[in-house]
């Protein structure tokens, strides 16, 4: 780099790294030091993504590697210490011949995990708004009842059109995740208990029994966790307000052949005819969900064991 080049450098509120066109570090300015707790003489001579830890390391080579051998941009982004980035890595160029790289990280206020993470918040309260409508009007009776009844419809139209709203904002922030070809690792029994909670809560206030029988531990998986959390939590939600009274869910996530297998069974009461599956295709919301991670869904049906949907993830 030039001396001017570098002067420049420092001034800049955004984190900036440049590389040689081996991919190690040759700069890193005062914002990087700051925001990702390095300095500039710590790490030169060092490759690049030796500075970023997990899918952000495996993000940045990706990103040198398409910089140095095939002298393009890389556009990714990135979550570091509860940041995250949209990070551009472009090469530089001097007389036509690539001798370098830098990468610019700008921060983004509200990351797009974190509006999945919060839609998967807000579907529990729905879940709880719709069940209240939903058993208020039932009760609605006397000489006042159509005009509750009419408020109470009202509310539930409203209650069902905030939930595709949030659908529709998740699925935006989803597609948008995927194109910019996100990459990181995610503990599949943090996701299960999540989706856990969430739905023992809702199967209770539902009057429906839920079993989580999770291992001590399970090796991690690579994508997207939040988008698979989502799709599972709806899905699961959607299932307990269906299913008629007595129906019994368990959620399971163990190690099978190498992968992970997460399996969510209904068993309806005796006599229900539920047990059968008029199509056994897998659900669309999991199936978009686990398409990006490599991951199979199926459906089985059994008149004993109820209905099994599970995903099979395959391990990092």
């Amino acid at each position: 780099m030039t001396r001017e080049a570098r002067s420049l450098l420092p001034f800049l509120p955004a984190p900036v790294a440049v590389g040689d066109p081996e991919g190690r570090a040759v700069y890193v300015n005062p914002a990087f030091a700051e925001r990702f707790g390095v300095a500039d003489g710590e790490v030169r001579g060092r490759p690049l993504a030796e500075l970023f830890a997990g899918g952000g390391r495996e993000a940045v080579l990706r990103a040198t590697a398409a910089v140095c051998s095939q002298g393009r941009e890389a556009r990714f982004r990135l979550r570091e210490d509860e940041a995250d980035y949209a990070v551009l890595a472009a090469p530089i160029v001097a007389e036509e011949s690539t001798v370098g790289l830098v990468f610019l990280f700008c921060e983004e206020p509200l990351g797009q995990k974190r509006l999945l993470a919060f839609h998967r918040e807000i579907q529990e309260p729905l879940a709880d708004l719709a069940h209240c409508l939903d058993l208020l009007l039932e009760q609605t009776g006397g000489r006042r009842a159509q005009r509750f009844r009419s408020q109470l419809e009202i509310g539930i139209r409203a209650a069902e059109r905030i939930r595709k709203w949030s659908d529709e904002l998740a699925a935006e922030v989803s597609r948008g995740e995927a194109g910019a070809g996100g990459a990181g690792r995610f503990d599949p029994l943090e996701l299960a208990r999540g989706a856990g909670e969430a739905l023992a809560r809702a199967a209770r206030l539902a009057g429906r029994a839920f079993d989580l029988l999770l291992p001590a531990g399970l090796p991690p998986v690579r994508g997207d966790g939040e988008r698979l959390a989502v799709a599972l939590t709806r899905f699961g939600l959607e299932r307990v307000e269906a299913s008629p009274k007595g129906t019994s869910f368990t959620l399971t996530a163990r190690l099978l052949d190498g992968s992970v297998l997460l399996s969510f069974t209904e068993v309806p009461p005796a006599g229900a005819a539920s047990f059968s599956l008029d199509d056994d295709s897998p659900p669309a919301v999991l199936g978009a969900a686990a398409a990006p991670l490599g991951a199979s869904v199926t459906r089985v049906a059994d008149p004993v064991a109820g209905i099994t949907t599970s995903l099979r993830l395959p391990v990092a």
